[in-house]
């Protein structure tokens, strides 16, 4: 336990364009560090070179300043599940995992613990063939805890999941930290990372463009609330008394205070509300964020 990734001006260049461009950041044990960012952000990329799948143009990224390949036992330093592929239709759940377990040098009970914990033990015999993509996104997972790894990492693993499964993957990843254990993961699904992540890392067009901890995003977003009311004239009254801002959108009104503090100010003064709802968070700052990069990207005119 206790190691930590760093990635130290990391960059990669695929012909004329770099996927990765000069990204320095950390990833800690005993937390969630969410990797966040558009499709073609450079998120694979940057796992896949720091699981030596693919090398580097430039910087390294390291495991307590080891490179994967120069690690002693890298089973149990690092599992990883980048995607939920590579097994034999033919086998079953359990002789894959046989396999892969003999190979490391595993004991031979290690497939049924990662069976069990990641709620595949029931279809253990079964063939992979006919697992959904769920299941076998649960299989790759147990693949990667073969070891009982110090570091988790994780490409997209809600992927396929059905609602019960991703709730179950929220709380497995959120005990593999509490553990020590440092995860790492890339989601595009932001209200999962919203309930897991302790740390996030934006990647925009292959840069790092925010490093911060989730409360610190939440923070910088703002909290305000979204209502409906048949009454907004005596709506907006209570609310200009109370020194709230507000603003009319789309037959809405959007208020600079919490969803509480409007929903006891209208029972307060009997007020109706139809639908209350509160804006901001991880979603309001990856946009705010994004956009910004996008902002600063664009090519400046030079005038005459």
């Amino acid at each position: 336990m206790n190691i930590k990734v760093e990635l130290n001006e990391l960059t990669k260049t695929f012909g004329g364009v770099r996927a990765v461009d000069d990204v320095s950041a950390v990833a800690l044990p005993g937390q969630v560090t969410a990797l966040l960012g558009p499709n073609g952000a450079g998120k694979t990329t940057t796992l896949r070179m720091l699981l030596g799948l693919v090398a580097p143009t430039g910087g390294t990224a390291t495991f307590d300043g080891q490179r994967y390949a120069e690690l002693r036992d890298p089973t149990r330093t690092v599992g990883a599940l980048l995607e939920a592929s590579g097994f034999h239709p033919g086998r079953t759940a359990l002789a894959h995992l046989r396999i892969l377990a003999t190979a490391a040098r595993l004991p031979q009970q290690t497939p049924g613990r990662v069976l069990e914990e990641t709620g595949l033990a029931a279809d253990a015999r079964k063939r992979v063939g006919e697992f959904s993509l769920g299941m076998r996104q649960r299989l790759g997972l147990a693949a990667a805890m073969l070891g009982d790894p110090s570091v988790v990492v994780l490409d997209e693993p809600t992927n396929g999941l059905d609602p019960p499964g991703v709730r179950w993957l929220r709380g497995y990843v959120r005990q593999l930290a509490d553990e020590g254990r440092t995860v790492l993961l890339s989601s595009h699904a932001l209200s999962e990372v919203e309930l897991t992540a302790d740390h996030v890392l934006v990647l925009a067009r292959g840069r790092l463009v925010r490093s911060a901890r989730l409360d610190e995003l939440r923070t910088e977003a703002g909290v305000g609330s979204r209502v409906r009311t048949p009454e907004p004239d005596r709506l907006c009254t209570v609310l200009a008394a109370a020194g709230h801002a507000y603003r009319l959108a789309e037959a809405e009104l959007v208020v600079d205070a919490a969803p509480e503090q409007v929903g006891e100010l209208a029972a307060v003064h009997g007020i109706v509300l139809h639908a209350l709802a509160g804006t901001g968070g991880l979603e309001q700052a990856f946009f705010h964020l994004i956009e910004r990069s996008a902002t600063a990207a664009q090519p400046t005119e030079v005038r005459s």
